[in-house]
């Protein structure tokens, strides 16, 4: 059985610099990834009943993703501890919601090539919109290891729950 690694020939030749990436590095990289389809499109998969994300590339610095988005599917509000991340839009539309107290949540529709970043902290949720599937591309510094999900519970009272970063976020 063969296995697919294109980013481990590829992205080495992406990535700005060692040490840990800035959010706006990891925006510049998946933007980079994004125009190279020969790195992600193998691993897209329209799947409805589950959000997919395959690993595309790892090392101690750094992880990147692709996603498969499909009608329902989203992420919840979430933070992902103390990595920073950059994602791209390469296929669909998706949108992302920033919480806010007091307010409805900020909603940004992100249609292909667009991008964003955020640092440590960066509390957000992403969303299906259209395509089947919709497809982005995150990468993080460090590597996502453990990610923060909020829920309400059924007094009101907003928990963060400490998860690690490899598990599918729900809303």
């Amino acid at each position: 059985m063969s296995v697919f690694v294109p980013a481990l020939i590829t992205l080495d030749e992406l990535v700005p610099r060692e040490g840990i990436l800035s959010a706006p590095e990891l925006e510049e990289i998946a933007v980079r990834i994004a125009d190279a389809p020969e790195i992600w499109e193998p691993l897209v998969h329209a799947d409805p009943v589950q959000r997919r994300y395959e690993l595309i590339y790892e090392d101690e610095r750094m992880d990147a993703w692709v996603l498969s988005w499909m009608p329902g599917q989203g992420t919840g509000f979430h933070d992902h501890y103390v990595s920073s991340v950059g994602i791209c839009v390469v296929d669909g539309v998706v949108q992302e919601d920033w919480m806010r107290l007091g307010a409805e949540p900020l909603e940004f529709r992100l249609t292909p090539g667009a991008s964003r970043c955020g640092g440590p902290g960066y509390i957000h949720r992403v969303r299906h919109a259209e395509g089947e599937p919709a497809v982005t591309i995150h990468v993080y510094s460090p590597r996502l290891d453990w990610v923060g999900q909020y829920r309400v519970d059924d007094q009101g009272v907003v928990r963060r729950e400490a998860s690690p970063g490899r598990i599918e976020l729900t809303p």
